[in-house]
């Protein structure tokens, strides 16, 4: 378990990987030339987002729908790592990594958090909640049936990378019964949640009335970027993260999922996607309810905003700020904010590039030169 998420976090952490010669294919059935193909590759190496080979590929730049000017709009990993750094603060780093202090900070601003039942981490302690340092006590905690359902997250992890949603105990196997109806034994998961820097456990949140009822019980969040200026603060754009099937988190990375396009003045889903590459779609409806996404309104969505403007004050250090904010079915709860924050939701669901010349300001007034 250990290696493998080790290896996948390095992988989403890298230059996303894909299959280069089944893009190519995809790219001449489209019209295109291997020369123009590879000119345009050499170019936005050496353009301002730094895109590599892959990463071309990745977002479908040989779309010859696309402008050379708008392909160098878009952004790659090596970039995006000197663009965070240029403009936040690395002391306000373990504000927004570490899900203990997070939810500290964030209950500090009275603003809204999860609900924390109890903590892994010996040493730590969180208000209201247990702290729970041994496999025993973890292992007394999930076998109780009123602390269902569940879901817990690894208090420094990323990527939604071993967290637990959990419908029920069954005390007859002693294993946890996990959304989507697959098993996971208790001790083993309790000796894993005590390790390292622990969990964070809280009751399972539950989607919006609006969401369930046309797309199923999976909870949806929004990704929302938050420029933080000198003049003030504003929201720069919007992606609805959308979760489908037996997925116990709504991350793109985890297949079948999708992204949605969200329109800042109204809240409407006005474009959604799924898959990258090669495999990409642009799809209009969820894909376990046939529901169309496209032009749905995401609930409390004047709420979700003045919240997310609200709970950007409090991380001042953080100056290019990623919110995921989950729609709930008692309104907009935050979840986390990223120190920066993967770019590749906002291009993947708008289709375009996030350095225009309003990013390009941004970045200037923080020190850095694209």
């Amino acid at each position: 378990m250990a290696d493998t998420t080790v290896a996948t976090a390095a992988r989403l952490n890298g230059v996303p990987l894909v299959n280069i010669a089944e893009n190519l294919r995809v790219a001449f059935d489209n019209g295109r030339r291997l020369s123009a193909i590879l000119r345009e590759i050499v170019t936005l190496r050496r353009a301002a987002g730094k895109l590599a080979p892959s990463e071309y590929f990745y977002y479908r730049l040989w779309d010859p729908h696309l402008s050379l000017e708008e392909k160098r709009c878009f952004v790659g990993k090596q970039a995006q790592h000197l663009m965070h750094v240029a403009c936040n603060d690395r002391h306000w780093y373990q504000t927004a990594a570490d899900k203990i202090l997070f939810h500290t900070i964030m209950a500090g601003a009275a603003l809204p958090v999860p609900q924390v039942t109890a903590i892994t981490q010996a040493g730590r302690r969180l208000r209201g909640a247990l702290t729970l340092d041994q496999p025993d006590a973890i292992a007394a905690f999930l076998r109780d049936p009123a602390n269902f359902p569940l879901f817990a997250k690894p208090a420094a992890g990323k990527y939604s990378l071993n967290v637990i949603s959990a419908d029920a105990y069954d005390p007859a196997s002693d294993e946890l019964i996990l959304f989507g109806g697959a098993r996971q034994p208790v001790p083993a998961t309790a000796q894993s949640m005590a390790e390292g820097a622990g969990y964070v456990i809280q009751p399972r949140l539950r989607p919006a009335a609006e969401i369930e009822a046309k797309f199923g019980p999976c909870l949806w969040s929004v990704r929302l970027v938050v420029f933080i200026r000198p003049d003030g603060h504003y929201i720069r754009s919007a992606v609805a993260k959308i979760a489908t099937g037996d997925n116990p988190a709504d991350n793109y990375w985890r297949p079948g999922n999708m992204l949605g396009a969200i329109d800042l003045s109204s809240g409407r889903i006005v474009g959604a996607v799924r898959g990258t590459a090669s495999q990409m779609t642009r799809d209009e409806r969820h894909p376990d309810t046939g529901r169309p996404v496209i032009g749905f309104g995401v609930p409390h969505w004047s709420t979700l905003c003045g919240l997310a403007r609200e709970a950007a004050t409090v991380f001042p250090g953080i100056r290019t700020q990623s919110w995921d904010i989950a729609v709930t079915d008692q309104g907009p709860v935050p979840l986390e904010v990223n120190f920066g924050g993967d770019l590749n939701l906002a291009q993947l669901a708008d289709g375009r590039g996030v350095l225009d010349d309003d990013y390009r300001a941004h970045l200037r007034q923080c020190g850095f030169r694209t």
